[in-house]
């Protein structure tokens, strides 16, 4: 196996082998466990949790985590008013049972869990 990536932390590294098997790629996160041992230690890349795929898949890793990174680095410079605009922009449909705007894509609402109607429209 290789290494491809050095995480930030578990919940990062698990979040890029996801994507990796999403490809049909093996991929394993290494070190996780070392990190409920970091307290205020000054820590090198090695120390980092860091994810590997088999010595074959490494060429077919390489995009999609160059793609992943620059994502990640572009996502660190937005703001919390970009993001909440963001979501208020995504379609959503009314609940005829609560009232309650729920996002297009959930078949059932959120809050009261009563099903979408067939032909409920979206509203932007």
């Amino acid at each position: 196996m290789q290494h491809v990536y050095t995480a930030r932390d578990a919940m990062d590294a698990n979040f890029l082998r996801g994507l990796l098997e999403q490809e049909g790629l093996r991929a394993v996160v290494q070190g996780e466990a070392l990190e409920e041992t970091w307290g205020d230690l000054n820590l090198s890349p090695e120390a980092l949790p860091s994810v590997w795929v088999d010595d074959g898949d490494v060429a077919r890793a390489a995009p999609i985590v160059d793609e992943y990174r620059k994502r990640d680095a572009s996502g660190a410079n937005v703001s919390d008013e970009a993001i909440e605009a963001a979501a208020d922009a995504r379609p959503k449909w009314l609940c005829h049972n609560c009232g309650r705007m729920i996002e297009e894509q959930f078949t059932h609402c959120w809050h009261c869990g009563h099903e979408r109607k067939p032909g409920a429209t979206a509203i932007a």
